[in-house]
């Protein structure tokens, strides 16, 4: 991956952001730090949202409201904030800075689910740009754990259910098959990793970086596995870096819910959307998402092709 320098207009060190080094005063607490191995200070470090929309407490029982049911949801909220400098995000980090991330995304993901049996799904993601809903410059990802399975997790991990009962494979596994022989959303693979833009991509340029060895735990990710998913995400988002001009983007982790850990028909996979447009009025009513991109055409910018 070519190098790149981090934005001019940032500086190493921010007096007013709380997650620059030295300026721990303005954090609620520390839960975790990854040394560096090069000088003893913290290459990462995991605090509290300091605004969660999840309560700690337990007993989150509902309340009547005429015909509405209101309650609480139990669950955590973390912020991982991936490196000390102000300004380098992960395109311009080196890869074991990069590692290091990836190193902490599971070791909180197993953390969170091994020490609260009460969380039900865990979900790690990244908002990159204002439009993706950053309200820190800062680099910096979230991890958000739940009481409860959501909707959307349901779903996905039914359908991928219902492709298993009807043809005994994975759904994912499948797909990295067709992707690797078709070749013509591929943008980047290695030994561990496919990164393609998916046959019928929600937004343009939307890139997945799917694992090929099937497991639908992300906790469970292998040290070499680590380190190539360092790699193709560094290489990936240094292309839409490279080729977008550093858009705003949202990248989320899908793994397992608890309640679906060692079924055979889950795999878990990083979803990466770039947030180049925004949703019309057919999109909200429909419930359909509209996507005037070429996923073919969006690989071959990816790939970085004449």
């Amino acid at each position: 991956m070519r190098e790149r320098r981090p934005a001019a207009h940032l500086p190493e060190r921010d007096p007013e952001c709380p997650f620059c080094l030295g300026n721990e005063r303005m954090l609620p607490s520390i839960l975790f730090e990854m040394p560096s191995p090069e000088n003893g200070l913290w290459q990462t470090r995991v605090v509290p949202d300091k605004y969660p929309v999840l309560t700690a407490q337990t007993d989150v029982a509902g309340t009547n409201r005429g015909i509405y049911l209101v309650t609480s949801n139990h669950g955590r909220q973390e912020v991982i904030i991936e490196s000390r400098f102000h300004n380098r995000d992960l395109p311009m980090m080196t890869h074991e800075e990069a590692e290091a991330v990836v190193e902490t995304y599971a070791a909180r993901h197993s953390e969170l689910y091994n020490t609260d049996e009460s969380i039900d799904s865990v979900i790690i993601f990244r908002n990159h740009g204002e439009q993706a809903g950053a309200t820190i410059l800062h680099p910096h990802s979230q991890v958000v754990a739940t009481g409860i399975v959501p909707e959307f997790v349901s779903r996905r991990e039914h359908i991928a259910e219902n492709y298993y009962q009807q043809n005994r494979r994975c759904v994912l596994c499948d797909i990295i098959g067709f992707e690797e022989s078709d070749r013509a959303r591929l943008v980047y693979e290695n030994s561990s990793f496919a990164s393609f833009v998916p046959f019928a991509a929600e937004v343009p340029f939307e890139v997945w970086i799917t694992p090929k060895r099937h497991t639908p735990d992300f906790g469970l990710i292998a040290t070499q596995e680590k380190e190539h998913l360092a790699i193709a995400l560094q290489e990936v988002l240094g292309r839409l870096y490279d080729q977008l001009h550093d858009p705003d983007y949202t990248y989320i982790i899908h793994s397992y819910s608890r309640q679906n850990s060692i079924v055979p028909y889950l795999h878990w996979y990083l979803q990466i959307q770039p947030r180049l447009t925004r949703r019309s009025g057919f999109e909200i009513g429909s419930g359909m998402q509209i996507n005037a991109s070429w996923p073919e055409q969006d690989a071959k910018v990816l790939r970085q092709e004449e």
